[in-house]
Formats: structure tokens, sequence, C-alpha cells
């Protein structure tokens, strides 16, 4: 059946998606992705030929190039309803009935009437219903329609504008945290199994309903953005392309020093590798801005791996491991879905500096060599993903506008949105420290909920040690906003050598650095509602 649907559906806005049981990964396009605001490309049913988005970013829910005149859809003012298999007029069905003929044969006429049916029925159960048509319908008409019956279920005055209102009401829809009742898990499973036929069983090990409605997808199938697999290593005298000034993510594990160029991880994201004998997985999220390392072994003593899902949740990426195929929270490295479910990833501390000041402190760091182009053996026709590699390449236009490009959680203004924060999560107590206001800033204490943490800003980020416990310093000289002297050459990256804290002194202190990172102010936010916020807010 589904074959004879899909070559009935060549025509349609949804073909492409009936071609995602080819299991390919997408397009090989290496320029900037053209957005998209429909999950089906292209008019062709043929595998290869089906996806047309880049493979390199998770894109963003526009159709419109970036200063091109939105393309005119070609519309009729009585839109052709395809004939239902027992015959019936579509019409005249139950909008449950609707919904099951849609998903046996998906297209765009059915996608409209639907959702503007279940505008009109306002019952705000359906708005993730709504939202899941809208992103995957195909057509202006669609899209219209999904904005009008947003507007009506949850009262907010629709912008006309496709990219804002998916941001708005999806949001809405988080933070409201409606349910979408009955039989909404096999609505989403089969539409989007027509995106990528393994979307079906990721989105089966989702038991949460409102889990489920915040799914989206972010632009690309499963594999879509490859990661890179114990990349190429080059020493610093080798890797001559690097310049002082670009940043990188440094890490000291097992003793053995690294940096990760963030122009490779913001194309690829994921990086599976073995540093100081310890398998890890750095996971670089472009949409959130986050860089975390996780240790891939389980508590079993077995090791996983992990590639991108092609799914998102709260503007932030959804990994998977290729072993169990749990789906991962990127954020708190801890999995949602899957027989891992409750899983939670031992973490080690990243550091985002300058090239220039981690070689400086890490002489015998190894860096990564250019990666290669990306190859597929088993479609030897298809070209390869070769990328832009330029520093600040990946993601300009996202990184130079102040909106998102998916749904997440509506976010107090303390920050802007896509404002870098530094954060800790520190026994379930959290922090967010605006990395702007630290950049004039020397080493300080804030104190935690009772634990004193030294908080050592630097070009770019900042490190984050542990005073608790220190009997060589007065328990009165560790006060929130003390100063701190460190040792010339003392702010190594797993310690931090003190010689004062609150003009007494000297001492000599060894701290322990603690796991810390940095995101975009919404991205913390929304998986830390109840965190700290440095530089305290006003009261008005």
């Amino acid at each position: 059946m589904r074959q004879l649907i899909c070559a009935a559906l060549a025509v349609s806005a949804f073909a492409a998606a009936c071609s995602s049981s080819s299991g390919e990964a997408e397009s090989s396009a290496a320029e900037e992705p053209r957005p998209t605001s429909s999950l089906a490309v292209s008019e062709s049913a043929d595998g290869a030929a089906a996806a047309d988005f880049a493979a390199d970013d998770m894109a963003p829910p526009d159709t419109t190039p970036s200063g091109a005149a939105p393309a005119t859809p070609t519309t009729t003012t009585e839109p052709f309803f395809p004939r239902t298999e027992d015959g019936r007029p579509f019409l005249e069905l139950t909008l449950l009935e609707k919904i099951d003929e849609f998903l046996e044969l998906p297209n765009t006429a059915f996608a409209a009437n639907i959702a503007g049916e279940m505008g009109l029925n306002g019952d705000q159960r359906w708005v993730p219903w709504v939202m899941d048509i809208m992103r995957t319908g195909g057509s202006r008409n669609v899209s219209d329609t999904s904005m009008g019956a947003l507007e009506r279920l949850t009262g907010i005055e629709s912008s006309g504008d496709y990219n804002t209102d998916y941001v708005r009401y999806g949001s809405w829809y988080r933070s409201h945290g409606v349910d979408p009742g009955e039989g909404y898990e096999i609505f989403k499973r089969t539409l989007y199994a027509y995106l990528d036929f393994r979307f079906d069983d990721m989105l089966a090990g989702v038991t949460d309903r409102l889990t489920l409605g915040a799914i989206q997808f972010g632009g690309v199938r499963r594999g879509g953005i490859p990661e890179l697999n114990n990349p190429e290593r080059l020493t610093p005298a080798e890797a001559d392309f690097m310049t002082d000034d670009e940043l990188v993510l440094g890490f000291v594990i097992g003793g053995e020093a690294g940096a990760y160029p963030v122009r490779f991880l913001a194309r690829h994201e994921l990086a599976n590798d073995v540093v100081g004998g310890v398998p890890v997985a750095l996971g670089y999220c472009t949409l959130c801005l986050t860089a975390l390392m996780f240790d891939r072994r389980l508590p079993d003593g077995s090791e996983i791996t992990f590639q991108t899902s092609g799914l998102l949740m709260d503007s932030n990426k959804i990994m998977i491991d290729n072993e169990t195929e749990s789906l991962w929270n990127h954020l708190s490295g801890t999995a949602f879905a899957g027989t891992l479910t409750g899983t939670t990833l031992d973490q080690y501390p990243v550091a985002t500096v300058r090239w220039a000041d981690w070689l400086a402190d890490h002489p015998d760091t190894f860096t990564l060599d250019t990666p290669p182009p990306t190859y597929f053996a088993e479609l030897p026709e298809r070209p390869p993903i070769a990328y832009d590699y330029t520093p600040g390449a990946a993601y300009r236009p996202y990184y130079s506008s102040e909106e998102l490009w998916f749904p997440t959680f509506e976010t107090p203004d303390v920050f802007e949105l896509k404002e870098e924060v530094v954060t800790v999560d520190r026994n379930g107590h959290a922090l967010a420290l605006g990395l702007a206001e630290l950049e004039d800033m020397g080493p300080f204490v804030y104190v935690l909920v009772g634990e004193p943490l030294v908080i050592v800003p630097n070009r770019g980020g900042a490190r984050v040690y542990s005073a608790r416990g220190l009997d060589e310093v007065p328990t009165e000289a560790w006060r929130h906003g003390a100063s701190v002297e460190v040792v010339p050459g003392g702010v190594l990256h797993d310690e931090l050598r003190v010689s004062g804290v609150d003009g007494l002194g000297p001492v000599d202190l060894e701290l322990a650095r603690i796991v810390s990172s940095q995101s975009f102010w919404f991205a913390w936010y929304g998986l830390h509602p109840d965190t700290e916020i440095w530089p305290p807010v006003a009261d008005n």
C-alpha cells in the first residue's frame, strides 16, 4: 500500500516524504541551507532527488531565501480533494475520519482542511496537531490556514509571517503544557515516518505526549549532518591553517589535551572519539551554541556512539545512539526515550577559548585536521558533501539575527534570547552568568547554595572552580562577589592556584575545576527555569 500511495502522490508536495524509506542522508549541498517550511521539499518520488535540504545545518522553517520575493504557489478557489479509499466525499467525513484519510493519503488539500477544522473546533489540544501540519504542509494555503487556526486556538494574533508564527505558537504550546489527547501518538509517528521511516521507531519510544508534541523536525533526516568519527589529528605545528583568534573547544582528559576547532564542529555537531584512553563524544548544538563532552561508557561498561537524529526539542539537538537507538537530550546528557531512558552520561569540562590562548597553556595539545568530504559508498552517483570551513561561515544568518528558527519555552527577557551565558548545574542548582558582563571581570567568588565557586573569565568564555571545604582561608572570606588573586600561570584546565581571597593572603590553594558550559540564554532557561542569574536582576 505504501508504494502505491507514493507512486500516486508523485506530483504532491508530500511525495518526497514517502521516499524517506530509502534511509538516505540529506542533500549534499554545501552552501548555507535553503530554508524550508515543508518537510517534503521535492516534487519527485525518486529517493536520490527527493531530499532537497542542505545536509550541513538544521534548517529554519521558511521557504523564502533571504532577500528573495516569496514564491506564489499555484492555487484554485476550489481545491481538488482526492477521493477517499471507500469513495465517500472527504468533506462529509468527521474530523477524526479526515485525519485517518490524511495519514493514508497525505496531501495539501486534506492538510489545509483539517487544520482549518481544528481551529474552528476551539479545543486547544489541537495546537500541536496543527503545528505538525504547518511544519509539513508544503503549500502557502496550508501555512496560512494553519496560522489562522492557531490564532483562534491560542488567542494570539497571527503575524502573517510563517517563521514568526511557527516559533510563537510552538513556544506557546511548550509553555502552556496542553495535552494533545488520545490519538496524537499515532498521528505524529505516521506523519513523521513519511519524512524518514526511522522516525516512527524513534518517536514510539517517547511515552510522554507533551514531550512528543514538543519534538520538531530539524530539516535533516537521521545522520543528515554527518558526525566525525575518530577524526584525524594534527600537532599544532602541522595545523598551520589555524588562526590565533579563532575559537576552539579545549579539553584535557586522562592527561591528554585536545582542541576541536569550532569551525569544524559547527558543521558536524558531533564527534565520537577516544581521548586519554576514554571513549568520549563531543556534542555541539549550533542552534543553542552549546558544546558538551560526554563519557560514552554506560554503567554496565558498554560503550555507545552518537549520531544526529534529525529531531529537535526546544531548539536543541536530540542525539541518538547507534547501539540502542535511545534518544538523548543534548543539554542534559540524559536519555529520555528508548531502552536507556533515565541514563545520564558523565561529563568533562570543555573550555571555549581562542586558539592562541589554549596553545599557550597546552603546547602539547592536538587539534583536528580539516575533515575530508563525506562520500556515500552506497550511492556512488551522489556528489560528496563538502563544507565551507571558514571560521564563522556556518549559521551566519542565524547568529546575525535576534530571531529563533524553532520553538522553545517562553523566556523572560533577563538576557536577550540569543545572548551567551556561562552555565553551571551543580547538584541540581543552576546558575547563568552573562558572558558579556564577564569580559571585564577578574576572578571572583559566586556562592551557589552555600558552595563558593570561583569564576575565572577568559576571552571567549569562563572556567569555574569549587572552593568547598578549604580550611586555609576563613569561611567568611569566600563571600559572594569577593575578588580572588591567582598565581601567575595558575589558571589550569583542571585546577586553579589561588594566592589570595578577598584581600587575605598570601595563601597557596589549589581549587578543582567543575563542569560548566556556555549556551544561548533561551536554551539554558528552557531546561533550568529556576536558574540563578548573574549579574542579579534589579528589583523594579
